[in-house]
């Protein structure tokens, strides 16, 4: 009588299906979460980015006004 570790490799009582059945579960598994972790990772790329857009454009915005009155003020305050 052939023990079953010599059958499958392992002690126990599943066949080499069932082995391969649970390791095809498990790498699925893993698959899903590390789909959505660059799912997530992405969104909140795309949002850091956006947000440093907007920043960006307001502090030009901001720039600008300060600059334009500026000039107005030297202007008024010429001869």
């Amino acid at each position: 009588m052939t023990p079953l570790t010599e059958l499958t490799g392992t002690v126990g009582f599943g066949s080499p299906l069932t082995e391969k059945t649970f390791a095809k579960r498990r790498r699925d598994g893993v698959e899903l979460v590390a789909s959505l972790a660059l799912a997530v990772a992405l969104v909140i790329a795309a949002t850091a980015v956006s947000i440093g857009m907007a920043r960006a454009q307001t502090i030009r915005a901001v720039l600008h006004q300060t600059a334009a009155m500026a000039s107005i003020s030297i202007r008024k305050s010429g001869p």
